[in-house]
């Protein structure tokens, strides 16, 4: 396990600025039996990002292949399925639950122990930790197999370092003064080990000489450490008052998006205002002379005509989505509608009465054609009629009931003048042809049907 800790060190994560905490042999639960490596790294700049990740041997067998990573603060639940018996099976809850099984449960208690501390040191308890037991998490991971956080820090336990190359010429020189450290192995590790006792006996005199330096050592070391629980606590502090700024500072985040949303939605909604206002609002002179106007003169036809132009382009205006459904949209188009069939009747009547009048005015003229033996001209009454041509088509477009029935009625007239004056004109040349004298009677009688 050290040999291919290493391997990952130094072909996986050194390139990455990365450190290798520790490591676990698993393969997931249920499945066919397939290895592979979850691995507590942590990066060597700051800030610190803590992942988890995946390893898993190439096809080949030949080297490693990083597979996925998670960072461990998506990790939810660590669920190690027992905190009394030894079980190798733990999940880890990130996304979705990874089922796995560890190749011992030793390994599986140091990867946790790992994870529970980095979760301490990073994510301020984040992580729900399921079915562990408290000893397992108060402890600290010895180093042997795997590597653990230790000191409240992410310092990786080496157990094997490569020689520098003063080491190297040194072990050199040495083997050279022994002639049989090649022939004779044990030999030469019997004397390394006396020279070694020598040494650490000419150490221990040394130390005890200098017990004076080493208490005034012991005593500055003591100091130091003080001094770091008190920047530790400062540090805590300042972190703690970091996170109230924090949050504040996503509170006025969420004030200022709040605010800006309440100033947008005003925005669109003067928008909708102003259309609507525009384009839905009829002037007081419109509404009163459609409601009033004058349909005899000319100034009062013109009014009605605007005013009722104005009225059908409010009442064809294009509603946006949802306009409808606005009270005072409904409102409107009613008082609109109302006005439509107010001006519609008033119109209809109007013309009714027109056409009834140029009927009498048209009856008292027959007598002076008759003389002359010609129909009468029209001329005057279609010019007054024609004033009403555009008020006409708007009541087409709006009301074609009442439209075809204004229609109808003048036709009616129009017919029954018609007939009542080519009936007086040939009863007039019928007098002039036969020489009759009976003209008095004659117009008499026309009086008198008219």
């Amino acid at each position: 396990m050290t040999a291919i800790k290493h391997a990952l060190q130094r072909d996986i994560f050194t390139p990455n600025d990365e450190r290798l905490l520790s490591i676990v042999n698993v393969c997931k639960a249920g499945k066919k039996k397939k290895n592979c490596f979850l691995c507590a790294t942590v990066t060597t700049e700051r800030p610190v990002q803590v992942k988890v990740v995946k390893v898993k041997k190439s096809d080949k067998g030949d080297f490693y292949k990083r597979q996925i990573a998670w960072a461990l603060r998506d990790l939810a639940v660590v669920d190690a399925k027992d905190a009394i018996k030894e079980n190798p099976e733990f999940d880890l809850h990130f996304e979705k639950i990874y089922k796995w099984v560890a190749s011992s449960t030793a390994e599986k208690n140091a990867f946790i122990s790992c994870i529970w501390k980095l979760n301490q040191r990073y994510l301020r308890k984040k992580i729900d930790f399921v079915n562990v037991s408290s000893q397992l998490l108060e402890e600290s991971v010895p180093s042997g197999e795997n590597q653990s956080v230790t000191g409240g820090d992410e310092e990786v336990v080496d157990e094997y370092q490569e020689l520098n190359a003063r080491e190297e010429q040194d072990i050199e020189i040495m083997m050279e003064g022994c002639e049989y450290a090649i022939s004779n192995a044990e030999a030469f590790a019997e004397k390394l080990s006396r020279e070694l006792q020598v040494l650490d006996g000419a150490n221990i005199q040394s130390i005890m000489a200098s017990e004076k330096q080493v208490n005034i050592l012991m005593k500055l070391l003591d100091e130091a450490l003080k001094e770091v629980d008190q920047i530790e606590l400062k540090l805590s502090s300042y972190e703690e008052m970091l996170q109230s700024v924090k949050e504040q500072m996503d509170q006025i985040s969420e004030s200022n998006h709040l605010i800006h949303l309440s100033n947008t939605n005003n925005v669109k909604l003067l928008s909708e205002i102003e259309f609507l206002v525009n384009h839905m609002d009829l002037a007081k002179g419109h509404i009163k002379a459609l409601q009033e106007g004058d349909l005899a003169s000319s100034r009062g036809i013109e009014a009605c005509t605007n005013a009722a132009d104005a009225l059908l382009q409010c009442m064809n205006v294009a509603l946006r989505p949802g306009h409808d459904l606005l009270l005072a949209v409904k409102q409107q188009q009613q008082r609109f509608s109302d006005l439509r069939e107010l001006f519609a009747r008033r119109l209809a009547s109007h013309l009714n009465n027109v056409f009834v009048q140029q009927g009498h005015d048209q009856s008292s003229t027959l007598a002076q054609h008759s003389v002359e033996l010609t129909l009468p001209n029209h001329h005057p009454f279609h010019r007054d009629l024609l004033r009403y041509a555009k008020l006409m088509e708007w009541l087409k477009s709006t009301d074609y009931g009442k439209y075809e029935g204004l229609t109808k009625n003048y036709m009616d007239y129009l017919s029954r003048l018609y007939e009542r004056e080519i009936k007086d004109f040939f009863e007039v040349a019928k007098i002039k042809m036969t020489g009759t004298t009976k003209e008095s009677k004659k117009f008499g009688k026309l009086r008198h049907t008219s």
